[in-house]
């Protein structure tokens, strides 16, 4: 019974370890609306000034929310209107499945005037700029940094992960909160235990058959 228990928990602790999430916006999903991608050209730290968020995400303290609202734009996509383009000054970026951001601060990132989410018009905050004392808090839509918006937005992400960033999703997916979870512990620690439990798995299963014959 208690071979199996570790036996159970250690194989949940490595499938766990070793699927990605199914989340959107997660920066453990490997699918097209993950951030897998982009997060491996960023520095994520705890301590951030740039924050990215995604939809029913808020950052604590700044009263800045992205809404739960898909924007939809039939003219000014990138064929097709839940890719909106939004534009970071003289250039555009793509937005797939982007929603609003609400709350106070300086747009940095903005959709058409074309675009609209439920019953309002755009165009709609995808980037914020605000100032925090003598600080200056960049928060930006996850919809931006996408597995499927990387290559289009690659200087944008470049150049926004110059600093470190925070990701910020609501809720997730088991995978996500273990992967969350193992890297608040500890990068290192969760693949050390799951290796140490697969170890000792390994040589007590080699000396059941003659524990048994005995």
């Amino acid at each position: 019974m208690y071979r199996a228990a570790i036996a159970t928990a250690a194989l949940v602790l490595l499938l766990l370890y070793l699927t990605p999430s199914t989340t959107p916006f997660s920066p453990y999903n490997t699918g097209p609306d993950g951030l897998s991608k982009a997060v491996e050209m960023c520095r994520v730290e705890e301590d951030a000034d740039v924050f990215i968020i995604a939809p029913g995400a808020s950052v604590p303290g700044l009263n800045v929310t992205a809404s739960t609202s898909k924007i939809v734009d039939p003219l000014t996509n990138a064929g097709d209107p839940y890719i909106p383009l939004a534009s970071v000054g003289q250039y555009a970026v793509i937005a797939p499945n982007a929603t609003p951001l609400r709350g106070p601060g300086l747009v940095v990132v903005s959709t058409s005037p074309t675009s609209f989410a439920d019953t309002s018009r755009g165009p709609y905050a995808l980037g914020l700029a605000v100032a925090v004392g003598n600080r200056t808090i960049y928060i930006y839509h996850a919809s931006l940094f996408t597995n499927r918006a990387v290559d289009r937005n690659l200087k944008f992400i470049q150049e926004v992960c110059r600093r470190p960033v925070k990701v910020v999703v609501a809720g997730g997916d088991l995978s996500h909160t273990f992967h969350e979870a193992a890297r608040a512990i500890g990068k290192w620690l969760a693949p050390m235990l799951i290796t140490a439990i697969s170890l000792y798995l390994l040589k007590t299963w080699r000396t059941w058959p003659r524990r048994r014959e005995s």
